[in-house]
């Protein structure tokens, strides 16, 4: 199959313009001009995407799928009553529902440009999603407690469910890793627990980290409502918390949960001694840019991150933090955002966004060799995306028009492993109807 378009970005080289790639099976064979390899392939089918740009699929690199119905819901709130709120509903529905507000995620995922995510699960909804939409990625099983007595259980039922997990992914491009959720909500004895499990099983590992203004002063102070309103909500008020004295990177460092391969959500409330001790391990980084502003949590230090040559991506977070799953929004925002911040254009282009979106993504994945880039034997996660009207119109540099102009109602194609899931014109290989349906019964509980 040859993929034609007016523009195709490689990433790891120049754009072509009337570029084309040629798919064989799940891997992409060749990248050039559309001559060229039209020429060379006169057999071969071709599709042509027009005015339109091809490069490889966004890698989202926090998501919650599950959280998908609760777009909306709990908007205009900061971090902590924000939690409250989507803690509280989240307990009025049932496994049903869960799946089908995940089916939603995987849904607009695929029409979205998303390729790969690293979604944090609690049910195993996300993990069905993601695997009957043809998703590629890491689905972390969320685990939390409070309860010094109760962490050989917890770590038994995690080691369980990671077992089951597994025997789910088997001959698909989902794997399975572990997430500790966040050090407000996960005893550090039970951090430890489970990084060391981690480690033993080399399962890649994510929580959330240095979040809100909230975490930190909860962390080091043992203050803020984390502290109190939201420990007693979730029935931890009589488990002693005592205050760190440290930052949460330190207090993390000290019970070895970076060791291992571990993506850290956030990173916002962070000294420069915290990020030398993220780059010490090797830690990657989900860039979560307007859910950090939507929920007043902050502006990364995106500058400081690039400077010590961190892996960093984009994350969209969730529907019920920052309403859409859409990598163009994230890509636009973030930037803004930090040359905001910084006062400065110089450090942040369109390039490097979408750059941080694909092959960015992958590298802190460690998925680098396989996806993020358009390159010869590579896996064939492309997409296509349409730069032809009029909010568009003219496109001189396909990276300007990608993060200044589009957004996910541009994406006409999306392809995982040489397999179609999404086409414009087509459909997607979910049931779109069926699953819109379904969660208007799962909605209708978190509005009672």
């Amino acid at each position: 199959m040859l993929l034609t378009a007016k523009w195709v970005l490689p990433i790891t080289s120049d754009p072509i313009k009337n570029g084309a790639v040629l798919v064989r099976r799940d891997k992409i064979a060749a990248v050039g001009p559309k001559g060229d390899l039209v020429g060379a392939y006169p057999g071969e089918e071709v599709t042509n995407f027009g005015q339109a740009v091809i490069l490889p699929g966004f890698v989202d690199l926090h998501t919650h799928l599950e959280y998908s119905i609760f777009r909306g819901l709990c908007d205009d709130l900061p971090f902590t009553p924000w939690k409250m709120q989507v803690t509280k509903k989240g307990r009025k529905l049932s496994p049903d529902d869960w799946l089908s507000s995940a089916k939603l995620g995987a849904l607009e995922a695929i029409q979205s440009g998303i390729t790969c995510i690293a979604d944090v699960n609690k049910t195993a909804a996300g993990l069905h999603a993601a695997l009957a939409a043809g998703l590629r990625g890491i689905v972390f099983c969320e685990i939390t407690g409070m309860d010094d007595s109760r962490i050989q259980r917890v770590v038994a039922e995690a080691r369980d469910m990671v077992l089951r997990w597994k025997e789910a992914t088997k001959n698909s491009h989902i794997k399975i890793g572990v997430s500790p959720y966040a050090s407000y909500a996960s005893t550090p004895l039970l951090f430890k627990a489970l990084s060391d499990w981690a480690r033993e099983e080399k399962l890649p590992v994510c929580f959330h980290l240095a979040g809100s203004p909230d975490e930190y002063e909860f962390v080091k102070h043992g203050s803020s409502a984390l502290a109190t309103s939201y420990r007693d909500l979730m029935g931890w008020s009589d488990f002693l918390w005592q205050p760190t004295g440290v930052s949460p990177v330190k207090y993390l460092e000290q019970w070895d949960a970076f060791e291992g391969d571990v993506l850290a959500t956030h990173c916002i409330q962070v000294s420069e001694m915290d990020i030398d001790l993220l780059k010490k391990y090797d830690v990657a980084i989900a860039h979560c840019p307007r859910c950090s502003a939507k929920l007043g949590m902050g502006i990364a230090p995106l500058k400081e991150f690039i400077g010590h040559n961190l892996r960093v991506g984009l994350g969209t977070d969730s529907p019920a933090s920052n309403n859409t799953m859409d990598i163009f929004d994230e890509m636009r925002i973030g930037l803004l955002l930090q040359r905001g911040a910084e006062e400065s254009v110089e450090e942040f282009s369109a390039k490097r966004f979408v750059e941080m979106a694909t092959l960015g993504g992958a590298r802190a994945l460690r998925m680098e060799d396989e996806i993020g880039a358009l390159t010869q034997d590579k896996q064939a996660d492309i997409i296509a995306v349409d730069l032809s009207r009029s909010h568009q119109i003219p496109v001189t540099d396909p990276y300007s028009a990608l993060v200044y102009t589009a957004n996910q109602e541009d994406v006409i194609f999306t392809m995982v492993g040489g397999k179609i899931l999404y086409n414009k014109e087509e459909g997607t290989v979910l049931d779109e109807k069926a699953i819109l349906a379904e969660t208007r019964s799962a909605r209708s509980k978190l509005w009672a």
